[in-house]
């Protein structure tokens, strides 16, 4: 057979601008996001186009389809879907945000934010969508909650398990039923019988690619143990979504099994990834690319608008707070910082604010140095980037997090010893406190993962987050 070519993606989180597109409500929700919003029909437009354009046989999406379930954002979606479908198959799974899971559908009108938005419910879900795909499904089951797995024949060799998480795990979390594994490991075993491969999609995380630091409420519930089942039982790859982290990770079985989680970031964020599998017949050649250029109301936007907004979140709320007490508390609340509004703090924070924006690394270093007595960060690598300014370093840490280190690739030696430092110090410090050895240990369990996210970012683990190969 000829190699058989799928691009993957997840969470676009399509938001319909009939929902409000101006005014001060959208403008913090707006601000708020690492992923865009009123641009997103745009940018899966130009995704869809550049699969149209080049050797992809289909497309697979991970879930979180629209930004909160709403049904126009729906309508809009499907259509896309449907022209494209015209012409390459496409295979969909729903998550949380396409039914809104928090009952709470948000449209935007000045200053105001409106609850009174149409939705659909899991059901309805699973009829809107069921098309796509539909002639290739060998095999479903149904969730508790009106949500369909399905085994998908994709071509000649090579199954697809799209299979839903939602409500399903251990005390009502994502995750599976003993049911829904049992269904799951059938269609394994029948696949290898048949003389099949098989992969895998859903949305949450199967394995945490950090720490269960920051990514432990992002799993299915007992994520280990169905790892374990899975792989156990022939599975060697998963896709992921919803944690907008582009990241890959690997997992053994106490029987030596391996199973590989591919987590995709977001398309309508940084750094709008598109993950490619190439099947042979036996292997799963992966690399990522990303989606470079998008046009949005006749204008051209580049990759560097998609930056710019990310590292939004976190300027927007530096320059607010250098110069605008109220604006600043209303986009602490839009990120979900609930606090009030003290008079006496905000010089404080202005004062601070306006320090961090044009702080250097070198100062900052001598600071954290003469706090611990020379001994947080060696003075010869903070030698070498003490002009850097402290935002720059810090927004190539942050957009790290999503684009599996891509931003710092190419740091030197010195900027990654710096950054490793930094994440080690809360460790090295709740080492020295005279605490009970219970409660340090708690504390450090924390702090270590800090460290080892650091590490993570700077020098990223085997495999590679951009490029491997997956025997299937």
């Amino acid at each position: 057979m000829s190699d058989y070519r799928i691009a993957f993606i997840a969470d676009i989180h399509h938001y319909s601008e009939k929902l409000g597109n101006t005014g001060r409500a959208y403008e913090l929700r707006e601000g708020s996001d690492q992923k865009c919003l009123k641009e997103t029909g745009a940018i899966l437009d130009s995704a869809f186009a550049k699969f149209l354009g080049e050797n992809t046989d289909c497309v697979c999406i991970a879930g979180d389809i629209t930004n909160d379930g709403e049904k126009c954002s729906h309508e809009e979606v499907k259509e896309r879907f449907s022209r494209f479908d015209e012409k390459k198959k496409l295979y969909v799974i729903t998550s949380t945000h396409d039914w809104c899971s928090d009952r709470n559908p948000r449209r935007f009108e000045g200053t105001e934010i409106f609850h009174d938005v149409e939705t659909l419910s899991p059901e309805e879900l699973t009829e809107w969508y069921k098309c796509f795909g539909e002639k290739d499904c060998i095999s479903s089951y149904v969730t508790p909650i009106g949500l369909v797995s399905r085994c998908f024949q994709v071509t000649e060799g090579l199954r697809l398990l799209a299979v839903h998480d939602d409500c399903d795990g251990p005390g009502g979390s994502s995750g599976y039923s003993d049911e829904h594994l049992a269904w799951m490991c059938r269609q394994l075993d029948k696949a290898k019988a048949e003389g099949s491969r098989v992969i895998a999609m859903e949305h949450h995380l199967l394995l945490h690619p950090f720490c269960r630091f920051i990514n432990s409420g992002q799993s299915i519930g007992d994520n280990f143990r169905v790892a374990s089942v899975l792989a156990d039982h022939g599975l060697r790859l998963m896709f992921t979504g919803h944690s907008h982290m582009q990241r890959t990770t690997e997992f053994v079985t106490e029987k030596g099994n391996k199973i590989t989680q591919i987590n995709l970031g977001s398309l309508t964020g940084h750094p709008a990834p598109v993950t490619y599998l190439t099947f042979d017949g036996e292997n799963a050649r992966i690399n990522v690319e990303f989606l470079k250029e998008f046009t949005y109301n006749g204008e051209k936007y580049t990759d560097e608008y998609l930056k710019k907004h990310t590292l939004g979140v976190l300027f927007n709320l530096l320059e607010a707070g250098k110069s605008d007490k109220q604006d600043f508390y209303e986009r602490l609340r839009a990120n979900g910082i609930k606090i009030p509004s003290y008079d006496l703090l905000y010089p404080v924070i202005r004062f601070v604010c306006k320090k961090l924006l044009k702080a250097k690394c070198g100062g900052a270093g001598r600071l954290i140095n003469f706090l611990t007595l020379g001994k947080a960060i060696d003075k010869k690598h903070l030698r070498e980037i003490k002009n850097l300014l402290l935002l720059d370093l810090v927004s190539r840490v942050f957009l790290s997090v999503f684009d599996g280190s891509y931003s710092v690739k190419d740091a030197s030696s010195a900027e990654k010893e710096v950054v490793v430092s930094v994440g080690r110090l809360p460790s090295r410090i709740i080492r020295r406190l005279p605490l009970k050895d219970g409660k340090k240990a708690g504390i450090l369990k924390t702090t270590d993962q800090i460290a080892a996210l650091t590490k993570e970012l700077m020098y990223p683990s085997f495999p590679d987050n951009f490029n491997t190969i997956i025997k299937l």
